[in-house]
C-alpha cells in the first residue's frame, strides 16, 4: 500500500468527481462480511468464471496486475496492484488445487448459513476487486 494520494492526483480526481471510471474502491469490511454479499459474489463468479479452479489464481493475477486504473482501500489510500500477491491471499501453497473455490462456488446454490469469518476478508476483497475491475455493475450489486 502506498501513502495518501498526491495533491495532483486528488485534484485530478476532484475535477472528475462525476466520472469514477478507472477508480475502484474496496467496500468496508462490514459490507463484504455478510451472508448476502458472499452469496451474491458466489453467484457472480459461478456465472462469470471462465477457467478451472486451478487456473483461478492466474486469472485473478492477470486481472489485478493488468488493471491500469486506481485502486483505493476503504480509507481512500491507494493500493499498488503489483504489490498484491494472489498466491499468498489464496494460500495456494497450502491448497494448490484451490479446493476452497469449490466450497465458495457452492454458496451460489446453497446460501451460506452464517456470515463469513473475518479471516476470509482478504480473499473476499481480492474477489471483489477482480469483479469490480472486470464487471463494475455486477460488483456494485454484490454489496448493495
Amino acid at each position: 500500500m502506498t501513502d495518501w494520494l498526491s495533491p495532483e492526483t486528488l485534484h485530478a480526481l476532484a475535477a472528475n468527481d462525476n466520472d469514477l471510471e478507472g477508480i475502484v474502491r474496496l467496500p468496508p469490511p462490514q459490507r463484504l462480511l455478510t451472508k448476502a454479499a458472499i452469496y451474491r459474489l458466489a453467484i457472480a463468479y459461478r456465472a462469470l468464471l471462465p477457467c478451472s479452479r486451478r487456473g483461478f489464481a492466474d486469472l485473478l493475477s492477470d486481472i489485478v496486475w493488468e488493471y491500469e486504473g486506481i485502486v483505493l482501500d476503504t480509507n481512500g489510500r491507494r493500493i499498488d496492484q503489483l504489490g498484491i500477491c494472489v498466491d499468498t491471499i489464496l494460500r495456494t501453497d497450502e491448497d494448490p488445487s484451490n479446493s476452497w473455490l469449490g466450497g465458495f462456488l457452492r454458496f451460489a446454490v446453497y446460501q451460506p448459513k452464517q456470515a463469513p469469518q473475518k479471516r476470509t476478508l482478504p480473499r473476499l476483497e481480492l474477489l471483489y476487486l477482480a469483479l469490480a475491475i472486470r464487471h463494475p455493475t455486477v460488483a456494485a450489486r454484490v454489496i448493495a
